[in-house]
């Protein structure tokens, strides 16, 4: 994309290295997602947020939806210092949990396109994950 997202980018890079953008409540979670997603019945989205990936209790999915509340609240708490938009952070965040974070065997989703399991290779980014760096 622009020099705005790589800014972005490496805004959401260093916050998630310190902890700031996914703070520990966001990245909190009980054994059953942690189960959902070692299943690949919930996963990482592009979009900096879990997903629905397949069939899950009604405790998981409210969790889940739980999950990206907080996480919404840290993108938008670090897109008001910033000056940017809370869609930037979190696809910026997105970059970086699908490059680093989405473990072998687990699913993912790039835009609208189909889940994904993670193989060996790298996961195919969006194309605006190149300016990320």
């Amino acid at each position: 994309m622009t020099r705005k997202f790589l800014i972005i980018a490496a805004g959401a890079v260093f916050a998630l290295a310190t902890g700031l953008v996914v703070s520990a409540p966001a990245r909190a979670q009980s054994g059953a997602v942690a189960s959902a997603l070692a299943e690949g019945a919930v996963g990482e989205q592009a979009d900096g947020y879990l997903g629905i990936a397949g069939s899950v209790s009604a405790a998981v999915r409210s969790e889940v939806e739980s999950i990206n509340i907080k996480r919404r609240a840290a993108y938008t708490d670090l897109a008001s210092k910033r000056g940017v938009t809370v869609q930037d952070v979190a696809a910026a965040t997105g970059c970086q949990t699908l490059s680093s974070r989405v473990k072998q065997g687990q699913v993912y989703r790039v835009g609208a396109g189909p889940w994904q399991t993670k193989g060996a290779a790298p996961i195919s980014l969006p194309t605006y994950c190149a300016t990320a760096g």
